[in-house]
């Protein structure tokens, strides 16, 4: 019966390829490792070949006494993520097999754009390279307790908008390290432009889960406060008992309000600290990102209608979703599917119309 390889053995057996090094599998979950060059081996662990024997199992340890127990948290395992990490923290890759002729696509284009009262007509076809980037940040939320999650994030350097189908386009299997066919790239935003904009994204998801979390720190700390004014008026209660029970009177009166200062102090210093342990942290860092080149097509369309000047808008077409991409408002940038043609041949979204409408030609 074949054992099942964990997670972490698939990274290590899929490191060391990568990156020069050797395993051999001497039994289930027990590997001879040879690490690539510049690695440095755990003190006293590895042998003068420079291989070190790593278990995977914690029960195989006394049947290898030199062996290192490899898991989550151990010197060497951090130590390879975190060089893994540092390897692949910026790639890049194409979409390769997507249909760049599709069929009846001048059908497709005005089922999806509305333009009174225009009739849209296709004058030119372009396939270009449309590079998107995916942005790995890593959120640290910091407190009495801390908690790290991933988020991603893709954006269109193109349009400069959020792509919705991240998932889609890591889809392994249409990777490739080449583009086929080579094509030119199209007009688009600068790697630096698109960090911004996805750095924006990512801190409106944030600031959200921070005050998320911020909320249930203080309701935290607000029970753990009134538990202590509870604990300690219970304390004041017994020290009046004591005082009341007490046969000399001014001598216990002075000592109970010397206990009663340092039960004060004693309570405020406690609430101060669980107030402090409440304050919520938030460290946001870029992890990784990926740019992708995707092939989709650049149409040039004619806008035309009776006794209005012809307009033009460049509308793209993607073949990973067969579908047509929101068009930018040529007037305020902003994405639609839905224009108008003024009889001065400017187009506009809706929110644009009563410019087009007022009568005025466009300023030159």
């Amino acid at each position: 019966m074949e054992s099942t390889v964990s997670p972490l053995e698939s990274f290590l057996r899929e490191y060391l390829d990568k990156t020069g090094g050797v395993w051999d599998e001497v039994e289930p979950q027990v590997y001879d490792v040879a690490l690539p060059a510049g690695t440095e081996l755990p003190t006293g662990r590895g042998s003068d070949s420079g291989v070190v024997r790593l278990t995977f199992d914690p029960e195989a340890l006394p049947e290898h006494p030199s062996a290192q127990l490899a898991s989550f948290g151990t010197p060497l395992v951090d130590r390879l993520l975190s060089d893994a990490l540092q390897r692949g923290r910026a790639g890049q890759f194409c979409i390769v097999g997507l249909n760049l002729q599709p069929h009846d696509l001048l059908t497709r284009l005005r089922r999806s754009i509305h333009v009174a009262p225009a009739t849209i007509k296709i004058e030119r076809v372009r396939a270009l390279h449309f590079p998107q980037v995916v942005f790995w940040f890593q959120a640290a939320f910091v407190s009495d307790q801390k908690e790290q999650i991933i988020l991603p994030v893709a954006v269109d350097l193109h349009s400069g908008r959020e792509v919705r189908h991240a998932e889609e386009l890591l889809n392994p299997a249409r990777l490739a390290e080449h583009p086929s066919p080579p094509l030119p790239p199209a007009q688009a935003l600068s790697l630096t432009s698109g960090y911004r904009l996805a750095r924006a994204q990512i801190l409106r998801s944030v600031t959200a889960l921070a005050n998320n979390r911020g909320r249930e720190l203080t309701e935290r700390c607000d029970i753990q406060i009134g538990r202590l004014e509870r604990y300690y008026a219970d304390l004041r209660a017994e020290l009046q008992e004591q005082k009341r029970r007490a046969r000399n009177a001014d001598e216990a009166t002075a000592r109970h309000a010397e206990r009663m200062v340092a039960l004060e102090r004693e309570q405020q210093v406690r609430a101060a600290e669980l107030r402090k342990k409440s304050i919520l942290h938030v460290d946001l860092r870029l992890l990784q990102l990926m740019r992708i080149e995707q092939p989709k097509l650049l149409v040039q369309v004619a806008l035309t209608a009776e006794n209005h000047a012809a307009g033009r808008l460049a509308v793209v077409w993607d073949p990973l979703m067969e579908a047509v991409e929101a068009v930018s408002c040529p007037l305020c940038g902003k994405p639609s599917y839905d224009f108008t043609l003024s009889r001065f041949g400017q187009v506009g979204c809706e929110a644009c119309k009563p410019t087009l409408t007022s009568g005025k030609p466009p300023r030159r």
